[in-house]
């Protein structure tokens, strides 16, 4: 089967078929292909929008002249190809590359030596777009849908617009590195993100799994009364167990809205519960009776049962760090109109923070702050020194 992207560009790469691979033996022979690369494209697709436990359900790789879509699925063991990534001679293409980074190593133990990510080069180039359709259509004349970002790539087989999908997020991905790593040196930029990139790749997994407490991270708690907390607790452990157990984002067996509205509600029988903006009859059929004995058991409950939310570090506050934050803030809007950068790209608010509660008086000083892109001191600190003096 052959991907033919549209578009008039000439330094488009061209059409071409693909290789599926879904056995061990295609996986050795494409293994063997790739470790003669240098310069390798790679994506992912996954199932969080459908599944309780996501996993990758696709990887897609494109090298200068072959196109490859590896099935995880199918294969039990992906460790043959972990040497690859792990190769410093090699480099990996990605677009916002950090979701992939983290899913590839939590799935299957992948990590990365040397990466690009389009995405990053982007943002310090001041694009005003930094997603791969607006990309490929600005350098290439292609444009390309994302309607099928959220597909059911966990199915089989994939018709033919999936398998066009699928390779556009990473055929363009060589030539386009090329263009972007033109234009960082060309402004002088290219250090930024080679460093931006080192960091990524040592991305890891974060993601804890489900507590009870997690019912603070719904949007709204804030607003309820202690009773109606404690109900909406017991309506977050009731839908996670249901979201495990029939393998379902949470979000699919009952939306935060509702279990809100059932929160505040406080409905006790069958007849108050399907008056409840929301509930369908499916879901009444489904989960019906365990909503009601969540709202019981949270009406039930004592108020001394309910934790207090979870709060930030916090910090005694310091006057002159507060007026040494402004004046780096001001700094930093300034300077990223001045570079037509975001603010955000500039200068995360986090390390602005970092430095002004630190207030160190030589770079020196400043490079011991941990965690502290030392990209940006090299470029901005004594920037940051002079103006933290006058504030």
């Amino acid at each position: 089967m052959t991907s033919t992207p549209s578009g008039n560009s000439s330094t488009r790469p061209a059409e071409r078929g693909y290789q599926w691979v879904d056995t061990p033996e295609a996986l050795a022979r494409v293994v063997g292909e790739l470790s003669r690369q240098q310069l390798i494209g790679i994506d992912t697709e996954s199932d969080s929008f459908h599944h309780y436990a996501e996993q990758v359900c696709l990887i897609q790789i494109s090298t200068p002249d072959t196109d490859y879509i590896i099935d995880p699925l199918a294969l039990t063991d992906m460790s043959p190809m972990i040497p690859l990534f792990e190769d410093s001679s090699r480099e990996w293409i990605m677009n916002g590359a950090d979701y992939d980074i983290v899913c590839l190593k939590r799935d299957f133990g992948i990590h990365f030596n040397r990466i690009f990510d389009t995405v990053v080069a982007a943002q310090l180039l001041g694009y005003p777009a930094t997603g791969l359709a607006a990309m490929l259509e600005r350098h290439f004349g292609l444009k390309v849908s994302k309607t099928l970002q959220r597909d059911e790539w966990f199915r089989r087989p994939l018709n033919a617009e999936q398998v066009t999908y699928a390779l556009t997020d990473t055929r363009y991905l060589i030539p386009l590195r090329a263009i972007l790593k033109e234009e960082l040196r060309a402004a002088g930029r290219l250090a930024w993100a080679e460093e931006e990139f080192v960091l990524l790749a040592r991305r890891e997994w974060t993601r804890e799994p489900f507590s009870p407490e997690d019912f603070w991270k719904i949007r709204g708690v804030r607003d309820l009364g202690k009773r109606e907390q404690l109900i909406l607790r017991e309506l977050a452990v009731m839908r996670d167990r249901h979201a495990r157990e029939t393998n379902r984002p949470p979000f699919k067996v009952v939306s935060d809205a509702v279990l809100i509205n059932i929160s505040k509600l406080k409905p006790g029988n069958a007849a108050a519960l399907r008056k409840i903006r929301g509930i369908s009859s499916l879901m009444m059929r489904r989960l019906g009776d365990d909503i009601l004995s969540a709202v019981a058991r949270g009406l039930e409950a004592p108020e001394g049962a309910l934790t207090m939310p979870p709060r930030g570090e916090r910090r005694r506050h310091d006057p002159g760090a507060s007026k040494r934050l402004d004046a780096l803030k001001e700094w930093r809007r300034k300077k990223a109109a001045e570079l037509k950068l975001d603010p955000g790209v500039l200068s995360p608010l986090t390390y602005l923070q970092a430095v002004a509660r630190a207030n160190p008086a030589t770079i020196e000083e400043m490079l011991a702050i941990p965690d502290l892109s030392r990209w940006r001191t090299r470029e901005f600190g004594r920037e940051w020194i002079e103006v933290m003096g006058k504030s």
